[in-house]
């Protein structure tokens, strides 16, 4: 079983990074081939189909971990899958009906005429979105993990691919959309067929009473969820209605979250079952010792990542997205810091022990605080305003939750988090940010490299010096992680 496990969080794993990869990429050649304004209304239209899909789906995804996992034999398991597809297709198609049909106020909004000629995106593409993002959840729970890794980088490759024949070929951005449109159809089309293969047939059921136990158990999830997404998009909101689309396109990828943080989501997955185990033993320290290890390790690593790109972030910007984004590198400066509260679930302890009340709280904080914050710092600091409010906003709910897990577990607000290890980690690379900045600006390599071979190289030997004065204690916090 363990080992059964361990291959599964691997696949798992590299099926994320895999994607992740990908999407990066695609989001990089978008940047470079599309114009500012096409690409601000691919934005645009992402933003609002984001938004409307965690609105109307209400958690549903989430039910299918919870309800197909503890059917107790096929008959139950196909009676669940036919309700839930029914149910989430007559809701994507509601979804893409409302998004049409308000496709006038949809450009309104952001002043943009040329959202109308995607229409057809918004009436099908959250379809496409909310089947496929039902595919991952079926195949773990039948332990088809490598079928999910080979569908998701298909998936994937298919998107990158779209971006290049586009480019190659010399077609519009209304051809690629078109494109990307019809693809993702296709791909969902072939999880129906997917999930009708595993389930052994699927139909359309409409059974009340499931549908009641559904709801029942993921609304809460989805309201969290809408919350989540309205804090994770508010900023751009609120730039889309203060800025033009080329400015939203340029705050959209300066505000991208680089893909670092999959670590911590790793080291999350394999770790909170350990946790629950001991807070059911009522092993409290123990507990929260893990954990702090686990941080510790993770902050270790995202927070080198993060002041590299803070302090080399022009160059980064350029490698990524061309210099067409520069002007958006202040922007990208203070993502790079929120990476830093992306070293950990912050609800672990209290999702383990069963707070999931606090842990929809903190969500309903933040976003109260944020929508606060957004607009306030954006008339004081301008362009900058929103991704401002979002650090102050994301550390606020991590102090909230941090409070309410001392209070739980009944230890000190200073044992309950490693402190000491994070303090030092920062300090070290702070340091090491002023020393390789001061290279940068001292030596004189762009002159026959340029900027970007300059900062990757400057970058490596950060690296290795890092990992130098580091290895001994990300060895330690390793050792005492594999033990467990």
């Amino acid at each position: 079983m363990k080992q059964s496990i361990g291959s599964d969080v691997l696949k798992l794993s590299a099926s994320k990074i895999i994607t992740m990869t990908i999407s990066l990429i695609t989001a990089m050649l978008l940047s470079r081939f599309r114009t500012l304004e096409e690409y601000g209304t691919y934005s645009q239209i992402l933003l609002v189909i984001n938004l409307a899909t965690a609105v109307f789906m209400l958690g549903l995804p989430n039910s299918i971990n919870f309800f197909l996992a503890r059917a107790e034999n096929e008959k139950e398991k196909e009676r669940f899958i036919s309700t839930y597809y029914t149910l989430s297709t007559i809701l994507s198609f509601l979804t893409g009906l409302v998004l049409f049909l308000a496709t006038p106020l949809i450009v309104k909004y952001f002043d943009n005429q040329l959202i109308s000629s995607f229409w057809y995106v918004l009436a099908v593409y959250p379809w496409t979105k909310i089947i496929l993002s039902s595919i991952d959840n079926i195949l773990i729970v039948y332990k088809k993990t490598y079928n999910l890794l080979v569908f998701r980088v298909l998936n994937g490759l298919f998107l990158l691919g779209a971006v290049i024949i586009v480019q190659l070929l010399n077609l519009s951005f209304f051809e690629y959309m078109a494109i990307v449109v019809m693809g993702e159809s296709v791909f969902s089309i072939i999880t129906y067929v997917i999930v009708n293969k595993l389930a052994g047939r699927i139909s359309f059921l409409f059974d009340k009473h499931l549908i009641k136990l559904i709801f029942t158990f993921s609304i809460p999830i989805g309201i969290g969820s809408v919350v989540g997404t309205l804090t994770k998009e508010f900023d751009k909101l609120v730039i889309a209605g203060f800025y033009n689309t080329e400015q939203l396109a340029i705050y959209t990828n300066a505000a991208r979250e680089i893909p670092v943080t999959i670590i911590a989501v790793s080291i999350t997955a394999v770790l909170m079952p350990q946790i629950v185990r001991m807070l059911k033993k009522d092993e409290k320290c123990e507990a929260i010792n893990l954990w702090g290890d686990s941080i510790a390790l993770s902050y270790l690593i995202i927070c080198f990542l993060a002041s590299g790109f803070f302090t080399y972030a022009p160059e980064v910007m350029t490698l990524l997205y061309s210099t067409k984004y520069i002007s958006g590198v202040p922007v990208f400066r203070v993502y790079s810091i929120v990476l830093l509260c992306r070293c950990t679930y912050f609800g672990m302890i209290l999702n383990s022990a069963g707070k999931t009340k606090v842990i929809l709280y903190s969500s309903i904080i933040a976003l109260a605080i944020n929508v606060v914050l957004n607009f306030i710092f954006y008339y004081l600091f301008g362009f900058i305003g929103p991704a401002i409010a979002t650090v102050i906003a994301t550390v606020i709910c991590a102090m909230y939750l941090l409070i309410e897990t001392s209070k739980t577990m009944n230890i000190s607000f200073k044992k309950i988090f490693p402190w000491k290890s994070i303090g030092t980690i920062t300090i070290l690379n702070v340091v090491l940010s002023i020393v390789f900045c001061l290279l940068k600006n001292v030596l004189t390599l762009d002159q026959n490299i340029g900027e970007v071979m300059e900062s990757l190289t400057l970058g490596l030997v950060w690296g290795v010096c890092y990992m130098s004065i580091t290895f001994r204690f990300a060895k330690s916090k390793w050792l005492v992680l594999n033990d467990k």
